[in-house]
């Protein structure tokens, strides 16, 4: 399961430069600024598991506080339990991503569609709202748009429309993904549910 993550510089819908920090297997490995100074809103794993949010962080400070995967945006939704108030939402009620963990660590995943007549997408309020139904401690806004998109066993499940209309994601820079660990040799299925 694949989910986009941040944000990036997209020259012409095809490969995209990402923006901030892009941290991977402990070691970073993008920062679109100086790497000692410049800070963001990170969100990443640490090795044991836990969504990490960190706001103002530089990367080794994300590091430091046992940060392994991550990559740079924001806004977050929700933090220790408590919902923020999101105040100017630029993008008003667009296609949206989110990612969140609940107290007894399980990871959500949100993708939704938008940018129809019946499914216009949703706003910062909406995220929260959704998120706190779910019983999220942690969440934070992805990447949306037209970025915004969940992939299930190779295959896109849920609809992204680009700004033209068009029934399409871009290439993405990005994302959180959850593979099956190969050491374990049970039988697992996997179910995906997909909001309407």
């Amino acid at each position: 399961v694949c989910i986009n993550g941040g944000g990036f510089v997209d020259y012409g819908y095809g490969s995209g430069i990402p923006t901030g920090y892009v941290i991977e297997d402990g070691e970073i490995r993008w920062s679109d600024g100086d790497i000692k100074t410049a800070r963001g809103n990170i969100i990443g794993m640490t090795n044991d598991g836990k969504l990490k949010l960190m706001s103002n962080a530089t990367g080794q400070e994300a590091l430091d506080e046992g940060v392994m995967d991550a990559l740079e945006f924001g806004p977050f939704l929700i933090v220790n339990g408590k919902s923020l108030e999101i105040h100017g939402d630029p993008w008003g009620r667009s296609p949206r991503v989110a990612i969140a963990q609940r107290q007894d660590g399980v990871v959500l995943f949100l993708v939704l569609n938008g940018r129809t007549a019946t499914k216009p997408g949703a706003d910062m309020d909406d995220l929260i709202e959704i998120m706190e139904n779910y019983g999220a401690y942690n969440a934070a806004n992805l990447d949306g748009g037209t970025s915004s998109v969940i992939v299930v066993d190779n295959i896109i499940v849920n609809d992204p429309i680009d700004s033209t209309g068009a029934h399409k994601t871009r290439p993405i820079s990005t994302g959180f993904i959850v593979t099956k660990d190969e050491s374990d040799d049970s039988d697992h299925s996997l179910v995906a549910d997909k909001l309407k």
